[in-house]
């Protein structure tokens, strides 16, 4: 029977608060999207809550609201899915590339102070697969420039600061797409304690619309009814969530922990398993793109490593660092399946194949 790489758990009061939307037959702009919205900004520990249509959405319309443009360079980690740079480039601002830390895949300081320059407005770190990336660290970098997270991976990850959304930075961005934790089938939410951001937002997801009318030129980036309704529910079930993820997890340790061609990923306090990353050293029994074929022959869906940014068509010309470490990621990352469905049998099935072609 094929394993899958993500299923998300939706369960009967899932389907029960979808059902009382259509019934209800108030689907946009109503009462589930504002509860989200509270009840999300209450959780994470920020003034403001803004419910869009994607975590890409998200991202956007923050930049969007910031005032990017043309002279404004935004500094953002090469390992990252491609979302973290196109929404930058739609805004009209500069992309910048920096390199991340081998063992977090996090935003490396060191590497994003070699490319900080007086056009430097903004720095987008990313909470990669749900670890909570060093902010202060990148703070001292550049002490004025402002810090905006991409936690699309860390819904309820914890980090030196409290919990990821309600901390230092500008602002963060949050996904709900059905390989996060929670989901709401598409949707995004962002989450700051800027008053004057919160309110520019809010009208450029709605066609520009202020308090007295049409202020600029918008989007309409809403979130409707039903997916708010979905979130809400998902949202209070976060910690049993989290719960199973953290037990699928161990379940891996205790599987491939003695493999010592492998790095599993970090078990830091406070951070979550969106998703399941193992690191394959160039030393292993066989090649990552061999572990994927294997799995793959045993019915096992799993994913090879993000392709960098600066490989992408529309970003190799632009200004980066040196960027070794994104590109070994490149080669030795690998996804195995991470849900909180996930059986300890199946888990011990994926490991045993592991081994298996490896030959050990």
């Amino acid at each position: 029977m094929s394993i899958v790489l993500n299923r998300p758990n939706i369960g009967p009061r899932e389907q029960e608060a979808c059902r009382r939307v259509l019934a209800s037959a108030v689907l946009v702009q109503g009462p589930e999207c504002e509860a989200f919205e509270d009840e999300f900004a209450s959780r994470v520990g920020a003034r403001h809550a803004i419910a869009v249509s994607s975590g890409t959405a998200a991202l956007f319309l923050t930049i969007r609201a910031l005032g990017l443009g043309p002279d404004d360079e935004v500094i953002i980690p090469d390992y990252t899915f491609i979302a973290t740079a196109n929404v930058v480039s739609l805004a009209g601002a500069r992309l910048v590339l920096a390199d991340v830390h081998g063992h977090t895949m996090n935003l490396d300081a060191r590497s994003a102070s070699k490319v900080v320059s007086e056009r430097t407005s903004l720095i987008v770190p990313v909470h990669q697969y749900g670890l909570g990336a060093d902010l202060s660290a990148l703070g001292e970098i550049a002490p004025d420039v402002p810090i905006l997270e991409d936690a699309a991976c860390a819904l309820g990850a914890g980090a030196e600061h409290g919990k990821i959304g309600g901390g230092p930075g500008i602002a963060a961005c949050f996904s709900f797409h059905p390989r996060k934790v929670i989901t709401t089938g598409e949707g995004g939410m962002i989450t700051t304690n800027d008053d004057l951001l919160a309110a520019r937002i809010r009208a450029l997801r709605q066609h520009g619309q202020g308090p007295v009318g049409t202020m600029e030129p918008g989007y309409n980036l809403r979130m409707n009814e039903i997916s708010a309704a979905l979130g809400r529910v998902q949202l209070s079930r976060l910690d049993e969530f989290i719960e199973a993820r953290n037990k699928v997890a161990k379940w891996y340790e205790d599987g491939l922990g003695n493999l010592d061609w492998i790095d599993l990923p970090i078990a830091t306090p406070g951070r979550i398993y969106q998703s399941y990353v193992l690191q394959i050293h160039a030393d292993a029994p066989v090649s990552r793109d061999e572990f994927v074929a294997g799995l793959r022959r045993a019915d096992i869906q799993c994913q090879a490593g993000i392709e960098p940014v600066h490989r992408h068509a529309p970003y190799r010309d632009v200004p980066r660092a040196s960027l070794g470490v994104s590109e070994a990621l490149a080669k030795s990352a690998l996804f195995l399946p991470m849900y909180c469905g996930l059986r300890h049998d199946e888990v011990e099935r994926i490991c045993s194949t592991i081994a298996r072609i490896a030959g050990t």
